[in-house]
């Protein structure tokens, strides 16, 4: 007879939803309820076909099995021995295994980076260093009657945030949904969003501080002259402007489209501010894939005083938007230590290169391209489904994590590696 395992957390994005139904027998998940394309293919890597097992170590060309303690004290000598390590990837990890990554790197005057920094990672450390409060999304799907999406396509990064909590929701205020809200979508190629918004609208890439600028400058009652910008022309620059002036309140959802350079999001605060001094409610969320992207930021700022990533060579410690990068290209990292990412397939190909060409730990579920590289691999459980955890949704707010499945024999979770990684360091 199947047991049933309800108000879990799906880890397949930062939305964390928490309402997933998992029906369970002999330690297999028969069926799922409540769950997106992203949150099923989560789930069901439990069985999936390229799920690590064993530690290994590279010998010559082939992979060898190796025990988890060999796999350990493998590492800890490859870290003992690198004058800089690199810490990558942790916006798919929990907070536990952010905090000892953190205390790991530091053990080890080594640097420190997530993943989310090249997606919206430097929006959050803003959010964090300004103090700006994120609207929570339980507020949203009770009150925004103004949806703004700029550079992000949620139909495809974050499934049921349209569903659950934005345009299609039925909140105490919002009681008819999408008739009770109006939605924009402004973006670079038409994607699912325009099924959605009628409000779509085609942006010249690039241009998003001038837009932004503009629709400001509308807002304020100042004269504007221009017939188009960034493709888009003056009547529709007004209809916007319009539209967010009426908002009883709104949110600007933006992902990685428009988080190019700091001017955007030092532009978009500019714009919060003079609505907000018109009266006008609005708020922003950045929508990052990995799901608890949000988390690294915030347990750095707990635990080091920094938002976005750590250079512990120096004293104290510093940080660089363009950290990783830089170290990769000027040849500096002499091993990467690789959890929650895939740096291999992320990065292009001159990049991947570089990287290739470094020693690799890896901590994984799976197998990937950067795993098939590395020096040392020790598997994992997945968060969420075999192991608890925290992380922080995309809203900022911390989310317990429940495991309903226990892991296959010999594996542990990221935390439990990472402070056994501490305790024989």
């Amino acid at each position: 007879m199947p047991e049933v395992k309800t108000d879990l957390v799906c880890t397949g994005c930062s939305l964390l939803c928490d309402d997933i139904i998992v029906e369970v027998e002999d330690g297999k998940i028969l069926h799922t309820h409540h769950i997106c394309a992203r949150g099923y293919g989560r789930h069901y890597q439990v069985n999936f076909k390229y799920r690590i097992l064993k530690p290994t170590i590279k010998a010559t060309r082939e992979n060898k099995e190796i025990s988890y303690e060999e796999a350990l004290q493998e590492i800890v000598s490859l870290l003992k021995n690198a004058k800089n390590p690199f810490f990558y990837g942790w916006a798919s990890a929990t907070s536990e295994a952010q905090q000892k990554g953190i205390q790991l790197a530091q053990k080890y005057s080594g640097l420190i980076d997530s993943a989310s920094t090249f997606t919206t990672g430097s929006a959050v450390q803003q959010f964090i260093q300004k103090e700006i409060k994120v609207p929570k999304l339980s507020f949203i799907k009770d009150n925004a009657d103004v949806l703004l999406f700029w550079g992000s396509n949620p139909t495809a990064s974050h499934i049921r945030l349209l569903s659950k909590y934005a345009l299609l929701a039925r909140g105490l205020n919002t009681d008819r949904g999408i008739e009770d809200r109006q939605a924009i979508t402004l973006d670079i190629r038409r994607t699912d969003m325009s099924k959605f918004c009628p409000n779509f609208l085609i942006i010249t890439p690039g241009k998003d501080k001038i837009l932004l600028e503009s629709l400001i400058q509308i807002i304020q009652g100042k004269s504007f002259s221009e017939e188009s910008v960034a493709n888009i022309s003056r009547k529709d620059l007004y209809e916007i402007a319009g539209i967010i002036k009426e908002a009883g309140f709104g949110v600007v959802f933006f992902g990685n489209g428009f988080v190019k350079t700091d001017e955007n999001m030092g532009t978009l605060f500019h714009f919060l501010d003079i609505l907000n001094q018109k009266g006008v409610k609005f708020g922003a969320i950045p929508l990052d894939g990995g799901y608890n992207s949000v988390g690294f930021n915030m347990n750095l700022k707990k635990q080091v005083n920094l938002e976005l990533n750590a250079d512990f060579r120096k004293n104290p410690p510093i940080q660089n938007r363009d950290l990783f990068v830089t170290m990769l290209k000027k040849g500096k990292i002499d091993l990467l230590f690789v959890l929650g990412s895939d740096p291999i397939s992320n990065f292009p190909f001159n990049l991947s290169k570089l990287i290739a060409k470094i020693p690799i730990i890896t901590i994984d579920f799976q197998q990937t391209p950067t795993t098939k590289i590395s020096k040392v691999v020790i598997p994992t459980t997945i968060p969420g489904v075999e192991s608890d955890g925290t992380a922080y949704r995309l809203d900022f707010e911390p989310i317990t994590l429940k495991k309903f499945l226990n892991p296959p024999n010999g594996i542990h979770s990221d935390d439990i590696i990472l402070f056994d990684l501490l305790e024989m360091s």
